[in-house]
C-alpha cells in the first residue's frame, strides 16, 4: 500500500474535531429526555454532607455481586427545609427528581425535590451486625486496649504504597523521631481490600514494635473494607499496638474502635506513634543541667566537709579537744561521786523509814500487843455467856413445864383416868357410831393400856 492510499484511507476514517462545549451539549441533551424526568430512584445514602449553606449533598448506590452503581445527588435547601427527617449515611431512601448534567465539571446530578424514607441500608445493616457479633468476642472492649511503646524502633505502616499516607508518616517521623519504617503494601478499597489489609497487617506484626493502619480521606463506600471482621480480627489479635488512622476525623469504622489507638490523620498517627525529639532532647537537657547543678552543690559540700575533717584533725585542736574531754571527764566523775554519795544517804533514810513502817506492820508485834487484851475479852465472854446460858435455860424450862400441864390437860387420854376409853378403825378414831359396822374388829385405847373389841350390836341415836 503507498503512501497516498494510506492517506485516502486516513483520511475517510479520520473523525471530526469537536470543541468540549459541543461534547457537553450532546451529553445535555442526551440526558434531557422524559425518561430521565421526574423520576424515582430507590438506593443507599453514601457520603452524605450538608453544607452551611443548606443544600444537601449525597450518593445513592446500589451494589450487584462485585460491582456497585453510585448517582450523585443534590438536594438545594428549599427543597432541604420541607424534609421532616435529617437523611444520613446508609438510610434506604426513595427519591424524586430530574438528572441534571451540569457542564462546567462534566458530572451529573440527581436533583431532588421530595425524598422519603424506606429503611436502613444493606451495608449499614450489615455494619451493624458485624460490630454485635465483633462486639461479643471483646474485639472493642476498653480492658483490651494497650500502651503504645513510648520509644518504638521499628514502626510498620499498612497502607496503599502509591497513596500519600505513606509520604505523610514520613515527613512527620523525619521531623519528629526518625525511626526504622517497614511499608506493607495493601489494597485500601474494592472487593478484596479486607483480605489484603488483613494479611498486610499479619505479615508486618512480626517485625515490628507499633503498627499504624491508615488511609486517606474516601467516600462511605472507599472505607467500607476496614469494617470488614477480618480486618477487625486482624488488628485485635495483632502481637504489637495498632493506631488506625482512617479517613477524616468525622470517619470512624469498626477498625477504629479494634485499634488501641484512634488518630484523627494519618500525620495524627505518626505524632502518636512517636515522641517529639526537640522535646525530649530539651527535657534531657533539663534533666542533665539538674544533675550538673546537683554535682556542684554535693561537690561543694564534700569541699567543706573536708576542710572542717582537715581542721578537727589538726595537732592543735586535737590536744585543745583531748585537754575538754579529760575536764570533761574530771566533771562527770566528781558530779557522779557526789551523786552517789547523796543518793545513798537518800537510801538509807528511806530503808529505815520503811523497817519502821514494816515493824509497825509486822503480824507477831501486833499479835504479842494485842493477845493480853483479847485474853481478858474473851474471858468476859465466857462469863456473860455461861450467865446468859443459865438465865435463859431456866425461863426455857419453866416454860416448858406450864405447856405440858397445858398439854396433858388438854390430852384426849387425859379421860380414860376416869374410866373412858377411845375407839380406833384402822389406826384412826371413831367419830360416830354411824360409821361402825356388826362384826368389825376396833381397838380400845384405855388409860394404862389398850384391848382388841369385835361389834356385836349397832344403835344409833340412843342415848346411854
Amino acid at each position: 500500500m503507498d503512501q497516498r492510499t494510506l492517506d485516502s484511507w486516513g483520511a475517510r476514517e479520520k473523525p471530526a474535531v469537536m470543541r468540549v462545549s459541543e461534547v457537553t451539549a450532546v451529553i445535555t441533551s442526551l440526558l434531557d429526555t422524559p425518561a430521565l424526568t421526574n423520576i424515582r430512584v430507590t438506593g443507599e445514602i453514601t457520603n452524605f454532607k450538608k453544607h452551611g449553606s443548606g443544600h444537601l449533598y449525597f450518593s445513592l448506590s446500589e451494589r450487584q455481586g462485585e460491582k456497585e452503581f453510585v448517582i450523585r445527588c443534590t438536594i438545594w435547601k428549599t427543597a432541604a427545609r420541607y424534609l421532616p427527617w435529617t437523611p444520613d449515611d446508609g438510610m434506604i431512601v426513595e427519591a424524586f427528581g430530574t438528572i441534571n448534567h451540569y457542564e462546567r465539571s462534566g458530572q451529573y446530578n440527581l436533583i431532588i425535590t421530595q425524598m422519603w424514607q424506606s429503611g436502613a441500608g444493606e451495608k449499614a445493616l450489615l455494619i451493624e451486625r458485624w460490630k454485635k457479633e465483633l462486639g461479643l468476642k471483646g474485639f472493642f472492649s476498653p480492658e483490651r486496649k494497650r500502651t503504645l511503646p513510648e520509644y518504638p524502633t521499628r514502626i510498620g505502616v499498612v497502607t496503599s504504597e502509591t497513596g500519600a499516607v505513606i509520604h505523610d508518616i514520613k515527613n512527620v517521623l523525619s521531623c519528629r523521631f526518625p525511626v526504622e519504617l517497614i511499608l506493607s503494601p495493601t489494597a485500601v478499597q474494592g472487593p478484596t481490600a479486607h483480605d489484603e489489609i488483613a494479611v498486610a497487617i499479619r505479615r508486618v506484626a512480626p517485625m515490628v514494635d507499633l503498627v499504624i493502619v491508615g488511609r486517606g480521606g474516601g467516600s462511605y463506600e472507599d472505607l467500607f473494607a476496614f469494617n470488614n471482621p477480618a480486618v477487625v480480627e486482624a488488628i485485635a489479635t495483632c502481637p504489637v499496638p495498632v493506631i488506625a488512622a482512617i479517613g477524616h476525623e468525622v470517619d470512624v469504622t469498626l477498625a477504629d474502635l479494634a485499634a488501641d489507638q484512634r488518630a484523627s490523620t494519618p500525620s495524627h498517627a505518626a505524632e502518636l506513634a512517636v515522641k517529639d525529639r526537640k522535646a525530649e532532647l530539651e527535657v534531657i537537657s533539663q534533666i542533665r543541667s539538674r544533675i550538673f547543678r546537683r554535682l556542684l552543690t554535693r561537690i561543694e559540700q564534700a569541699d567543706e566537709e573536708l576542710n572542717d575533717l582537715r581542721d578537727r584533725l589538726s595537732p592543735v585542736r586535737m590536744n585543745r579537744t583531748l585537754t575538754e574531754r579529760r575536764q570533761y571527764l574530771v566533771d562527770i566523775t566528781d558530779r557522779m561521786s557526789n551523786l552517789s554519795d547523796l543518793s545513798l544517804g537518800r537510801f538509807r533514810i528511806t530503808v529505815r523509814e520503811l523497817n519502821a513502817r514494816l515493824e509497825a506492820k509486822n503480824p507477831a508485834g501486833i499479835l504479842m500487843r494485842e493477845i493480853p487484851e483479847r485474853r481478858v475479852r474473851i474471858a468476859d465472854l465466857d462469863e456473860q455467856l455461861h450467865r446468859g446460858a443459865g438465865t435463859f435455860l431456866a425461863r426455857y424450862l419453866a416454860e416448858l413445864k406450864s405447856l405440858s400441864k397445858i398439854l396433858e390437860a388438854r390430852s384426849p387420854y387425859a379421860t380414860a383416868r376416869d374410866g373412858y376409853c377411845i375407839v380406833f378403825r384402822d389406826g384412826r378414831t371413831v367419830p360416830s357410831v354411824g360409821v361402825l359396822s356388826e362384826g368389825e374388829r376396833v381397838k380400845l385405847r384405855f388409860r394404862d393400856g389398850s384391848a382388841t373389841a369385835v361389834i356385836d350390836q349397832v344403835k344409833p341415836h340412843e342415848k346411854v
